[in-house]
């Protein structure tokens, strides 16, 4: 049936009581399916971060004055998070409220601001999820998840390291960033659910550090990590397959124990799945634990240890489906990634 509307409108702007403008589904919405791709109307170089203030307001108000009068009255029609509520807004404010970056946040990497995508509301589990497309130079908004008819679509306005953090840390980052608390399905847990959420959350945080020190700390260091985490390794039973496909390597064809390297490495690549897996349960950017799956299977390949990257190829390409598109060279990219997963696993 989805399919079927895929030409009917995706969804609709509409006022959403104390959020100001909003965006709701039209119908339900598959995973993958394209939203909006939107040309920026203002782009700030990558340089407007380290020039004076001065320079880049006034970088920013010839921009604005460049703009066609309709253009003008979209730019401020945008929310202005930086002033009071009975202040007047600032185009300077205006900018630092709705402004993306266009591509992977780096010191070299531009900034663009977007009147209809700006339009779309923050959630800590959003249902959509949005990439900057550089052949086409547009902003580029796809369904996550399904979305059903009737509900919000929302985009996470945060890194992996914010939403790695509380609840209560969240809210008040969003307070202080954008000039509202959040109230999406994670910052509205409480009781054990608020526990358990910020546990894990924090957990997707300090795995990153544990699983480096598998990879490039050797010794007693390793050996405590692997023991810390042995627990969480053996109940994740969510990655029965991967674990499965990495037991060959405990130990060799004698049932002796391998080399102690190749065992941290093992441990490394099982954490990275565990960690993997609650950022898909928690709801986190879908292009983080891309990041993920990659960073899997170049350990996979510079340690001879094909076999466990294949569940990270086989996620990595559903989820270039999902954010990219089918067709899109990242998607392209992936598939080529698993055959040759599959082939070296067949071999």
């Amino acid at each position: 049936p989805v399919a079927s509307m895929r030409g009917c409108p995706a969804y609709y702007e509409t006022s959403l009581p104390g959020k100001g403008c909003g965006v709701l589904a039209a119908r339900e919405i598959s995973p993958g399916e394209l939203l909006l791709a939107e040309s920026p109307l203002i782009v700030v170089p990558w340089w407007g971060r380290v020039v004076p203030a001065r320079e880049k307001r006034e970088f920013l108000a010839r921009e604005v004055r460049g703009l066609t009068k309709e253009q003008r009255k979209g730019f401020f029609s945008l929310h202005d998070s930086k002033v009071g509520e009975d202040e007047e807004k600032t185009i300077d404010g205006i900018w630092r409220t709705n402004n993306f970056a266009l591509g992977p946040s780096g010191p070299r990497t531009d900034n663009g601001l977007f009147l209809r995508i700006s339009r779309f509301n923050h959630s800590c589990v959003p249902y959509a999820e949005f990439v900057w497309n550089e052949d086409l130079r547009m902003l580029e908004i796809r369904a996550i998840r399904v979305i059903p008819e009737g509900e919000e679509i929302t985009i996470c306005y945060f890194s992996l390291l914010v939403a790695a953090r509380s609840q209560k840390e969240r809210r008040e980052y969003l307070e202080s960033h954008y000039g509202f608390p959040c109230d999406c399905l994670a910052c509205n847990l409480g009781g054990e659910e608020r526990r358990k959420n910020n546990q894990e959350r924090s957990e997707v945080g300090r795995l990153q550090g544990r699983i480096e020190c598998l990879l490039y700390e050797f010794g007693d260091t390793a050996e405590e990590e692997r023991d810390i985490h042995k627990d969480d390794i053996t109940n994740d039973c969510s990655q029965e397959r991967v674990f499965s496909d990495l037991g060959m390597f405990e130990c060799d064809g004698r049932g002796e124990d391998i080399d102690p390297e190749i065992v941290d490495i093992v441990t490394a690549i099982k954490l990275s799945y565990h960690r993997l897996g609650l950022m898909d349960r928690l709801g986190f950017k879908l292009v983080s634990q891309l990041r993920i799956c990659s960073s899997i299977l170049e350990i996979c390949d510079e340690w001879d240890l094909q076999q466990g990257g294949r569940e990270a190829a086989t996620t990595g390409l559903r989820i270039a489906h999902h954010l990219y598109g089918t067709r899109s060279k990242q998607a392209k990219d992936w598939k080529t990634r698993l055959k040759s997963v599959e082939n070296i696993s067949a071999e």
